[in-house]
């Protein structure tokens, strides 16, 4: 601390008259004795403790819990201690004021009537509405108390007396014991009767069982986001095991789909986040505490018949009849061909290890590695009549009668016998179809795995390529010259040349700046293009915008090749079709060469993922997707001639490129046989773009949402055609996780705003090009949209954000969206 200076003068001043009146004394003397102690001074006041920092108990939370204790002279009450902290790392305070769920139910082993479950303790009668009473699994709803001196700890006593929980079965039956919970705490619907119940409540397991397998699990209400599940055994208290029980799904198996956080696919999301059933309750082992196999849907149920909402039940009957007969996600494929299920719509749910034990390469690293052999083969293994009936149920072609299925089938005892793993026709084999994955490596019998590889593309001055390369089935190379007789054709195995050409200045500066090396594929220049119709019939008017072909069947094609080499490469002559040869444009800069398509074999079209390469020396355009993240929910990619363009988005956007529109000219409302339901929908022109059209199919119920009169509807090629062409409806498609999460697709840094004056804009329609005659079709008339539009459009449709990308986009010039949005940006977009 700094003095004055008049005060450091004044005492210097008694310093120095100090030592100057001073003598010598002499040498020191010796210490005196020390005097008595003196009366201790009366105690200071307690200083504040210095708390650490707290959390809030609102919001995402985690939750561990470190202790729990029964008490047997109290009926085998639970006592359970746990703790909270919030998203940042920092002790929860105030939870003692929330409302949480707590669960109790044991493991009951597997029988031959019915595969292990898990029971809740804690059970009531429900009803809803009109419904029927019924059974219905459940928890108590309590707050906890805050342990004094415990920041962030709690410890909640259970009502429910286990001892007695097998006499009075459940809350409402009128027999509950003195002391247990209050219908505040487990509400109920009184007293259950009728034939339904009658046939359940001798099978119920309730009786208290110390050695038994227990679940204890905590759900967060208003506004505690928090999920928390600790097994163990009563009878080996206070020991906590580390492991999760029956775990024949995971949470990163769900996650592959419907996961909040796409580098965490351990953290679902369903529904509302926090909110409403399914948004307070997201993880599997919490699910299982209320839907097992005692417990019921009052909605759809009668008093003579209740209908389950078993976990195993409710989820495969769910996704099967969702997405049948889609192959997305679950691997079903249709109209393949006479040679598999008879040419008809393959069952939706195929791949079982999908949820099971999913072994996509971005899922499988995040699987817990505790998991026991046993349950990631429970699927397999411990195979039942409720889990197999749930599907094969009569929504799809495979009902079963288990009635008169190879005799009356009264238990799950000879299930194994046939489709045990060794046995004549495994699950897994039973699933099969003709096109590996991660989770169905199998082969329906008769089909063969393709690839198609390239090895290289060398082009001259007549920019005709030269392509080295082979197709192989099974791994080994195809000698396309002799192919194996009786079994295998060259069926539609195509190549195909893409390419991008300089952009001329459109005729209207608003459609954009001329762009002298685009970086997108646009395939200016080619003879190959699309037809558009009106709602009723082609106006023989076309675009050129597609990449030009030949198929391999093509005469002369084959017997031109060279090879094979000792590797099975075949090269084909300049330009590939010896009659009509390929070239690429001049003045082209991206050039590359794909193949696609499926080859025919044993009557089954089986395609293999498409192979794109550029020219030796020429760019490629940027990898933006990675497949093994569209296929941790599509599982296999797959559109077009029966699945023939397969599992490569890069070759995707080779022809859904920035040229691209729907086929239909027409916009307004239209029947069309082959639309769902064959129902009346609105349609109208839609960018095809690869990044606007999946942006915008994926967000089909979010665009709706914003403008209901502008859904994302559209036809493809003829209306009342298949086969890939048809009526387009995504209006209704909900995105089951984050859709603002940019990595579940992209590979790092490649979902930013576009900055990039090369980028091209996108075609929105295409009608001002379409004249009278197709060969006088002009892409510079067509109206167009900005790259940060057409990618940023695609979700953000509302008024003002429409106005919003108008305002940024300067005619004749580009898009400002970088400069706030871009990475750094004081608004960076979905950093």
């Amino acid at each position: 601390m700094k003095r004055p200076l008049a005060g450091l003068l004044v005492a210097a001043m008694l310093g120095v008259g100090l030592v100057g009146c001073s003598g010598d004394d002499g040498a020191q003397g010796p210490a005196g004795t020390q005097g008595p102690a003196g009366p201790a001074g009366p105690a200071g006041p307690t200083g504040p403790a210095a708390p650490g920092p707290s959390g809030s108990a609102t919001g995402d939370l985690s939750g561990t819990i470190s202790a729990i204790s029964i008490d047997s002279s109290a009926g085998q009450k639970v006592t359970v201690t746990f703790s909270l902290k919030d998203a940042a790392g920092l002790a929860v305070v105030g939870a003692e004021a929330k409302n949480f769920e707590f669960h109790l139910s044991k493991l009951i082993a597997a029988t031959t009537s019915k595969p292990a479950y898990w029971q809740s303790y804690i059970n009531r009668s429900d009803q809803e509405g009109a419904g029927a009473r019924v059974l219905a699994g459940g928890g108590e709803r309590g707050k906890p108390t805050a342990v004094a001196g415990q920041t962030g700890v709690y410890r909640y006593t259970f009502c429910t007396p286990l001892a007695a929980v097998a006499s009075f079965q459940y809350y409402g039956s009128g027999t509950e014991p003195a002391g247990s919970c209050s219908s505040t705490v487990v509400e109920n619907a009184g007293p259950l009767s009728g034939a339904a119940w009658d046939s359940i409540k001798g099978t119920l397991d309730l009786a208290f069982s110390p050695a038994s397998t227990t679940r204890l699990a905590i759900a967060g209400r208003d506004g505690a986001i928090v999920n928390v599940v600790q097994d163990f055994a009563p009878s080996s208290l206070p020991s906590l095991p580390t492991t999760t029980a029956n775990q024949v799904v995971t949470n990163e198996s769900c996650g592959a789909c419907h996961a909040e956080d796409s580098a965490k696919r351990g953290k679902l999301l369903f529904g509302t986040k926090g909110s409403g059933h399914l948004g307070r309750r997201y993880k599997v082992e919490l699910c299982v505490a209320c839907h097992n196999p005692t417990s019921f849907d009052s909605v759809n149920s009668t008093a003579t018949s209740w209908k389950t909402i078993d976990l195993k039940v409710l989820l495969h009957d769910y996704h099967g009849t969702h997405h049948y007969p889609q192959n997305a996600p679950f691997g079903g494929v249709s109209a393949i061909g006479t040679g598999w299920n008879n040419n008809t719509a393959a069952p939706g749910v195929m791949n079982c290890r999908s949820c099971h034990d999913n072994q996509n390469p971005v899922i499988l690293p995040q699987q817990p590695t505790s998991r026991t052999v046993a349950d990631k083969e429970a699927w397999r293994t411990q195979i039942s009549q409720q889990a197999c009936g749930s599907c094969h149920n009569g929504t799809v072609a495979t009902k079963v009668d288990f009635s008169n299925h190879f005799g009356n089938q009264t238990s799950n005892a000879q299930c194994a016998l046939c489709h045990g793993k060794d046995a004549s026709l495994p699950v897994n084999v039973a699933h099969a179809t003709p096109y590996p994955s991660p989770n169905n490596p199998e082969l329906a019998p008769g089909a063969k795995a393709v690839e198609y590889e390239i090895a290289s593309v060398t082009m001259g001055a007549d920019r005709r390529p030269v392509v080295k390369f082979r197709v192989k089935t099974d791994g080994v190379p195809l000698n396309l010259k002799t192919l194996p007789a009786g079994g295998v054709s060259i069926g539609a195995v195509n190549i195909k040349l893409a390419w991008s050409a300089p952009m001329p200045a459109p005729a209207d500066a608003a459609d954009g700046p001329a762009i002298a090396k685009p970086l997108d594929w646009n395939n200016l220049g080619s003879t190959a293009g699309r037809t558009y119709w009106n709602n009723a019939v082609t106006l023989g008017l076309l675009a050129y915008d597609q990449p030009t072909t030949v198929n391999l069947s093509t005469a002369g094609v084959i017997t031109s090749l060279t090879g094979p080499d000792a590797d099975g490469y075949f090269t084909t002559v300049a330009g590939i079709n010896p009659a009509a040869p390929l070239a690429f444009p001049a003045d082209t800069t991206l050039r590359a060469v794909a193949i696609e398509s499926y080859l025919t074999i044993n009557a089954m079209n089986i395609s293999g993922k498409s192979a794109l390469k550029s020219v030796d020396g020429a760019p490629t355009r940027r990898v933006l997707v990675d497949i093994n993240s569209c296929n941790t929910c599509h599982e296999r990619v797959g559109f077009h001639s029966n699945a023939g363009r397969m599992n490569n988005p890069d070759y995707c956007a080779t022809c859904h490129n920035p040229e691209i529109t729907s086929s239909n000219v027409f916009a307004g409302f239209a029947t069309f046989t082959l639309a769902p339901g064959g129902g009346t929908f609105y349609y109208s022109q839609k960018s095809n773009n690869f990044k606007d059209m999946i942006h915008s199919i994926h967000a089909g119920a979010e665009r709706k949402a914003q403008d209901p009169a502008n859904p994302f509807n559209f036809i493809r090629g003829n209306p009342n055609a298949s086969g890939g062409s048809g009526p387009m409806v995504f209006q209704n498609v909900v995105y089951p996780a984050q859709i603002a999460d940019c990595k579940t697709c992209h590979v790092a840094n490649s979902y930013r705003v576009p900055a990039n004056d090369s980028f091209a804009w996108s075609a929105i329609d295409a009608q001002p090009s379409l004249v009278a005659t197709a060969a006088a079709f002009t892409p510079t008339k067509t109206i167009r949209q900005g790259p940060g539009t057409a990618a940023c459009g695609s979700c953000h449709i509302t008024t003002s954000a429409r106005a919003h990308f108008a305002t940024n986009t300067a005619v004749g010039i580009g898009e400002t969206c970088n400069t706030c949005h871009g990475p750094g940006g004081v608004a960076e977009a979905h950093k």
